[in-house]
């Protein structure tokens, strides 16, 4: 098993995660259930950075704009 660190974005607690480790590369995100505010997270373990927090790209931007529209 693999741990790592989160800040939780409801309480501000820093949060230890973990994931099962396997053969395969190391995951993009993982869910989380996170022990502060009792929520699911969507974290990437290899920086904590919760899905959420994910800057958005001209591409997405771009599409999300047009969808407002």
């Amino acid at each position: 098993m693999q741990t790592f660190l989160f800040r939780c974005p409801s309480t501000g607690y820093n949060v230890q995660g973990s994931f099962e480790e396997s053969n395969s590369p190391l995951p993009s995100y993982v869910g989380q259930h996170c022990l502060a505010c009792r929520r699911l997270h969507i974290v990437d373990p290899r920086n904590g950075r919760l899905l959420a927090e994910r800057q958005p790209t001209p591409a997405n931007l771009s599409r999300h704009t047009k969808e407002l529209k």
